[in-house]
């Protein structure tokens, strides 16, 4: 009996690790972690289970994405049902982030200020009631219900194209390299601030802002597509990998918190008028601080990546060190 365990063992480790033995624990475990919080985003009584219901949503959706030559999916589970559920979440989670940004800044801002910051909370909670109340329509509607089943029969039977058969080694660095090609070619990596006019560096990042700020936007997203994609695979690759994974989740958390900060000035705008930087010059001075602080933290990584060496640096070690062979320590992790 011993003897059969060993020899078990042994052609289980032998066993080539394809694309398969990643894709489906990504896709299961977003989908175990969506079903769980089912139940919390219905009673509302935690903010955070709409956040990370979101962000699982998001997740899934980027590997359905990047994923996509190699599965076959129902279309009831494609990235485009995952977006517009992720979006109904997104208006609460939205809202939540701006109620919570407005009681921060509250609490240090003069009098006559908190009286108008004050009103947008109030517009901010009258919003967020309607916006919940479509999330919990949303829950117990048809095509959730649907995209639920999808994933679900999915799971029970996945089917995928041939390409996931092959051992993971040898076709790794296929997969992420064009999802790193695109994000390096976005022309984000070349808008710079124009200070030759002796322009105030903080002023000169909000303008930059105003022209560039939905390619911005789209740029965040493709790093954090980027950042997701990268996560799944960090124990195929050496150390330094997770250098890159870094700058990459940086990366997403800068131009998020400038995004933020855009969302919160279109919030004020509608709540109090074209005059709201007249009667919120406190909050609207930390907001341009914000992201000019969020700019110069940013302006060492898109200097370093606009090096071609680097970039190629990346690109070769992609393709140089994904590792071909793992043991059955290894591969059982995924299981």
């Amino acid at each position: 009996m011993d003897r059969d365990l060993t020899l078990l063992s042994q052609d289980y480790a032998n066993t080539p690790v394809t694309l398969t033995d990643y894709i489906y624990p990504a896709i299961q475990k977003q989908y175990v972690t969506i079903l769980s919080l089912e139940s919390k985003v219905l009673a509302d009584d935690d903010i955070e289970a709409i956040h990370q219901m979101r962000v699982s949503l998001r997740r899934l959706r980027s590997q359905i994405q990047a994923f996509s030559s190699i599965l076959d999916i129902p279309k009831v589970m494609g990235e485009k049902q995952i977006g517009k559920i992720a979006k109904v979440l997104g208006k609460v989670r939205d809202l939540d982030v701006l109620q919570d940004t407005c009681k921060n800044h509250k609490n240090n801002l003069p009098d006559v200020e908190k009286v108008h910051l004050e009103k947008v909370i109030s517009t901010i909670i009258k919003r967020r009631r309607k916006e919940i109340l479509k999330v919990k329509l949303m829950l117990n509607d048809r095509d959730y219900q649907y995209f639920k089943l999808g994933i679900n029969n999915w799971l029970n039977n996945p089917q995928y194209m041939p390409t996931a058969k092959v051992e993971i080694g040898s076709i790794l660095p296929d997969l992420l390299l064009p999802t790193i090609g695109d994000f390096f070619i976005d022309s984000s990596w070349w808008i710079d601030l124009d200070l030759d006019s002796g322009i105030d560096p903080e002023l000169a990042v909000s303008q930059l802002l105003l022209i560039h700020g939905d390619i911005l936007h789209d740029f965040r997203k493709q790093a954090k597509a980027t950042r997701y994609l990268l996560e799944i695979f960090v124990d195929r690759y050496p150390a330094q990998y997770g250098n890159y994974l870094k700058d990459f989740k940086q990366i997403h958390q800068l131009f998020g918190n400038i995004q933020d900060n855009i969302v919160l000035d279109k919030f004020i705008r509608k709540a109090l008028g074209k005059q709201a930087p007249t009667k919120l010059p406190t909050l609207y001075d930390r907001l341009t601080r914000s992201n000019h602080l969020n700019w110069d933290n940013w302006q060492p990584i898109q200097n370093r990546y606009r090096q071609s060496n680097i970039r190629q640096e990346l690109q070769l070690f992609l393709i140089q060190k994904s590792i071909s062979e793992i043991g059955i320590e290894d591969k059982t992790q995924h299981v």
